[in-house]
Parts: structure tokens; C-alpha cells; sequence
């Protein structure tokens, strides 16, 4: 099989529409079946957007068997930094099964999760034990309500594939961990004409299929499907396919998990849709972390000074900083519509639009007809209601005033 031509995953259209990604990043999966996972992050942004530091610290990864069974972890080395490039053969992070009596036993389960002050933006995340391999892509997160931002980046041999990315950041109101079930990541026809019949149910109110959560601990569980799923052959795809009985997977009730638990006492994913297992919610983000994490738990604004900074800052993470973009998909709209996102101001040229992401408020780019009230891109500033003077007085009244230090160009 050509590399790359295998079923690994699956983002949306514009219309919000599911669809196949055939898609892998070869040097991540091994040539054989071998007793480790190798778990292969891609991010969705720049060291010019992390203050230069890489694509921000490490995150634990956790990995447990479809009976919920913990394989092995990931864990983080002090100030260890994700190398802020694009080439993901420095993002492969290749993690023994030390923690379960078969080692061969195959990562049904995933979660990473952000416990330091650097926050980072997951675009996608292959999993593969050489047996099987799965991609998990951001999109899914964005879909759900987790807070994300447009990538840059794009899946490496496919320039039109722009997954979006989801943060994981220390922040109040920001996800620190995502869980998900890895085999029903794969986007083959069987599998997805099931989701399309009712996607968010399917994929947002499934929670051990993915999860997000707001101070869900590395050491802590996620909650698992029992007894494990069972699955039809796609034929079409020569790959697992949907699921034999699908409703059984949905949650009992909406928002029956706690997203702000610290840990879950659910140790051999005793999570069971049928019998009403309710998951014990242990602790919340005031109580102390669990003992073998004991960054678990950051402070949050430490100071007045600092709560006051983040709420100015909105829902914009650097309000000195601009981003230009000419991309399909990468309209200014999509993140002021959006109730969910978090980023830097935008501006598309293609859109013809530009959005203050402190207030998540929509402007045309100013031209011939948009002459005030709009974005003017060449002196990077909002003119008000004014316009601009003869003299080349730029009005500010009605506007917020915008100083940026620096700017990116997204093609």
C-alpha cells in the first residue's frame, strides 16, 4: 500500500460535514508490532507565538488497553521543551508498556494533558503501535467545544489539509487535558456514515470516544467503554468499520461528567453506560493535586495585576500580536463566530475581513468602499467612524485602539 493511503482519521468541511483523512506520518509508526506506542504530536503554532520558547512544555501522555488497563505513561522532564519546528521526526515520543503484564497489548485509550504555566495548540496526534495506527485530529476538539485557534501548519504532503488546533493551557476556562478512544478516531465509510447520523451525539456526548477536561490529573483516569466495543469489517476500507451497537455508547444524561474533576476513581475503567456506574468526583481544582503529580494543580491569576491583564486580553492571547493570512480556511469570521475560540487577531485578506479576537468582533478591511468603521492593513490600525483625514488622520472614534509588535503571514 502507497504510505499514506490508509484510513487514519477524519476532519470537517466548512459545512461542519465529516470526511476520510488519508493520512500518516510514516517515520511515527513502527515496521512491526512491538510492545511500546509511539504517539507523534503535530502543533499548530510557531515559537514566534510561544515568547520563543518552542511550542511550549512537554505534556504527559497516558495510554491504557481497551479494558482500561494503563500501558504507560509519558513523563515530563523539567523545563523540556517541544521543538517549536515543523519536522515532526522531533515529535515522536516513543513510550514503553512498562505498566501492564502484556506488554503487546495495543493503546486503545489516549490523554495528554498540559500541567505547566506554557500552553500549547495539538492540530493532530498519531498513535501507533505498528499493529494498529490511528490519527486524532483537532478539528474533532473544535467541534466540541474545546478552545482552539486556526494552524498555520498543515498535514505534511497534504497543503490543503489545515487541521485546526485545540489548547491546552493552565488558564481558567481552558481545557489542561483531552482524552479520547483511539480506534474510533479512524474515519472509514462504515464508521462515519454512523456519527453522520447524529455527530454530536455521537462524537461530543460520548465521553470515553473524547473528553476534555479542565484539571484532569496525569496520573488520573479517563472513563473507559465497558465492556469494550464491538465492531463490523468496512469493507470498502479493509479496516475496522462501525460499531455493532452504537446508542449504547451515548452518555446517560448531558454533561454527565464533571470537566472540572482533578482525578476520577475509575481504576480499571469501571465506567458502565448500562448499570448507571456513576464516575466518583474526587476532586475539584481547589483541592491539592494527587500525589505523583505535584505540578497537577497551578495557581491560578496569582495577583490582581494579573487577573486584571487577563481580562483585558479577552479571548486574545497577545493582543500585540497580528496575524495576516491569504489561506482557504482561514477566514477572520470563523473565530469571531465562534463561541469557543482563543488566539491572536486576525486578518484575511481573502475574506476581506479582519477580527478583534479581545471581543471577538468582526470589521471589514478598509477599501474603496469600506472607508471607516474597518481594518486598514497597511497602517495595521481600526478606523473609526471618522474614516481618514486628507492629511492622513486616522479617526479613532468608535474604535478600540490596536498597536501590534509584531506579525505573521500565513499563506
Amino acid at each position: 500500500m502507497v504510505k499514506g493511503a490508509k484510513i487514519l482519521g477524519f476532519m470537517f468541511n466548512a459545512q461542519k460535514s465529516l470526511f476520510p483523512v488519508s493520512w500518516s506520518f510514516e517515520p511515527g509508526i513502527p515496521d512491526r508490532h512491538i510492545p511500546e506506542t509511539w504517539v507523534t504530536l503535530m502543533l499548530g503554532t510557531h515559537k514566534e507565538l510561544t515568547n520563543g520558547r518552542g511550542g511550549g512544555r512537554e505534556p504527559y501522555i497516558s495510554l491504557w488497553d481497551d479494558e482500561g488497563r494503563r500501558l504507560g505513561q509519558h513523563w515530563v522532564e523539567n523545563y523540556k521543551y517541544i521543538p517549536d519546528n515543523n519536522d515532526l521526526n522531533k515529535h515522536v515520543y516513543k513510550i514503553q508498556h512498562l505498566q501492564n503484564r502484556d506488554p503487546s497489548r495495543t493503546t486503545r485509550y489516549v490523554m495528554i494533558s498540559q500541567f505547566k504555566l506554557d500552553d500549547i495548540c495539538l492540530a493532530a496526534v498519531q498513535v501507533s503501535n505498528g499493529k494498529e495506527s490511528t490519527v486524532w485530529h483537532g478539528d474533532l476538539g473544535e467541534y466540541c467545544g474545546v478552545e482552539w485557534f486556526l494552524s498555520e501548519r498543515s498535514l505534511p504532503g497534504k497543503p490543503d489539509l489545515k487541521p485546526k488546533c485545540i489548547w491546552l493551557r493552565s488558564e481558567k476556562g481552558g481545557a489542561r487535558s483531552i482524552s479520547w478512544h483511539t480506534n474510533d478516531m479512524l474515519g472509514t465509510p462504515s464508521k462515519l456514515e454512523q456519527y453522520k447520523k447524529d455527530q454530536k451525539k455521537y462524537l461530543c456526548e460520548s465521553t470515553p470516544r473524547f473528553g476534555w477536561w479542565y484539571n484532569l490529573g496525569p496520573s488520573a483516569t479517563p472513563p473507559f467503554y465497558r465492556p469494550p466495543l464491538k465492531y463490523a469489517f468496512d469493507k470498502e476500507a479493509k479496516q475496522e468499520g462501525g460499531m455493532l451497537s452504537p446508542t449504547d455508547t451515548f452518555d446517560m444524561k448531558l454533561n454527565h461528567f464533571d470537566k472540572d474533576v482533578a482525578w476520577m476513581n475509575n481504576p480499571a475503567g469501571t465506567w458502565d453506560k448500562m448499570t448507571g456506574t456513576e464516575i466518583l468526583k474526587l476532586g475539584k481544582r481547589s483541592q491539592q493535586p494527587e500525589p505523583e503529580s505535584p505540578e497537577a494543580q497551578q495557581p491560578e491569576a496569582s495577583n490582581s495585576t494579573e487577573r486584571r491583564d487577563i481580562k483585558r486580553r479577552g479571548f486574545n492571547k497577545d493582543p500585540s500580536h497580528l496575524i495576516i493570512t491569504e489561506a482557504e480556511g482561514h477566514e477572520a469570521s470563523l473565530v469571531c463566530n465562534s463561541s469557543s475560540s482563543y488566539g491572536w487577531d486576525v486578518a484575511s485578506r481573502r475574506e476581506g475581513k479582519y477580527c478583534d479576537m479581545t471581543v471577538r468582533k468582526l470589521y471589514d478591511l478598509c477599501d474603496s468602499i469600506h472607508k471607516s468603521n474597518c481594518f486598514d492593513l497597511e497602517r495595521k490600525v481600526l478606523v473609526g467612524h471618522g474614516g481618514i483625514s486628507a492629511r492622513g488622520e486616522v479617526s479613532a472614534l468608535g474604535v478600540p485602539k490596536k498597536a501590534y509588535d509584531s506579525t505573521a503571514h500565513w499563506k
